[in-house]
């Protein structure tokens, strides 16, 4: 069997001002070497991502991983749509789509039963021999999040994770499709702190060229948390052609890219009036005392821990004090 690898991600050479190559996760996921554990597509209206998940399905079922979809969001004919019958019949699909809420009674997965015992049971049921590579789709994640909340989400994926390595299944990935706009703020960061690795997909203004040797449908943002806990960060081009086969380029860091260089302008330069002190004026607001400088008199008191309350007054030196009439209320 050949190696999907070699042709699904196709990686220009390196440019000035961009990663190495090695750092590209969109390739490294194709090919089998990207991150494990839990990986978020996250997507919107304007950009979609179900296509790029496609393509990492295509190529981890080609590598004869043990790939098992959830489908939530559509029925399994829908989610088969593109992919060869060879790589169709590889795939182990629980249906989460037909019958969600449980109504009717039926043998398809409802949404209380995505839970970490039950997901660990499922995979159990076609792993098989222990070690083997797999892939757990949950397509999509927003589907549960919305159902179960951010909170029972990722501890029902955290169990899952623990249950699986606890019953020698091994390390694999969870790879699940978010769609971004359908959330709040919070909740996708609550995700995101949960995940090994969060693929931002953003979609490319018309008619700009980020790679020459392809038109590029999309950008990904990826972030990866190694074990040490250390956050790697790429920003990658990519298409994905007929076939589902991915291409992918890195694309120069926003600091890193070329720009003109530009003349420093001083805000203040035609000002009606002055901003800047002088050495004289720098000085004698430096001598003025603060406020809240206690005299000698006040910190003596507070020293010494006196029982009763007193009140000390140190006058100003412009102070017009009449011992005569302490109130000035006698001059009428």
């Amino acid at each position: 069997m050949e190696d999907p690898g070699s042709d699904d991600a196709i990686v220009p050479r390196h440019q000035p001002g961009a990663r190495p190559v090695a750092g590209v996760m969109l390739a490294g996921l194709s090919g089998g070497s990207g991150p494990e554990g839990l990986v978020v597509l996250t997507d919107s209206l304007e950009c979609e991502g179900r296509s790029l998940l496609k393509s990492l399905v295509k190529s981890a079922a080609l590598r004869e991983e043990c790939v098992h979809v959830a489908t939530l969001e559509l029925s399994m004919l829908e989610f088969c749509e593109g992919l060869d019958e060879s790589v169709k019949a590889r795939l182990r699909f629980e249906d989460g789509f037909s019958d969600p809420l449980h109504w009717e009674q039926s043998d398809a997965f409802p949404l209380e039963r995505f839970t970490g015992p039950e997901l660990v049971s499922w995979l159990e049921m076609d792993l098989g021999s222990a070690g083997k590579h797999w892939m757990l789709v949950l397509d999509s994640l927003s589907q549960l999040l919305q159902a179960r909340g951010a909170a029972t989400l990722c501890r029902d994926l955290h169990a899952f994770q623990r249950r699986a390595a606890s019953a020698g299944l091994g390390i694999g990935r969870v790879l699940g499709l978010l769609h971004a706009d359908l959330h709040q703020p919070q909740e996708l960061d609550v995700v995101a702190q949960m995940a090994n690795a969060v693929v931002s997909l953003t979609p490319i203004a018309q008619g700009h060229r980020l790679c020459r040797e392809f038109t590029a449908h999309a950008i990904a943002t990826c972030s990866h948390r190694s074990k040490s806990g250390k956050v790697h960060r790429t920003v990658e081009c990519f298409t994905v052609e007929d076939g589902l086969r991915l291409r992918t380029a890195v694309v120069p860091f926003p600091d890193e890219a070329p720009t003109e260089t530009s003349v420093k302008v001083d805000p203040t330069a035609d000002l009606t009036f002055n901003l800047r002190l002088t050495v004289e004026e720098q000085q004698a607001r430096s001598s003025v005392p603060l406020p809240y400088h206690l005299s000698p008199a006040r910190k003596a008191a507070l020293l010494q821990g006196d029982s009763k309350a007193k009140i000390h007054y140190q006058p100003d030196a412009n102070d017009d004090f009449d011992e005569e009439d302490p109130d000035d209320d006698l001059d009428i």
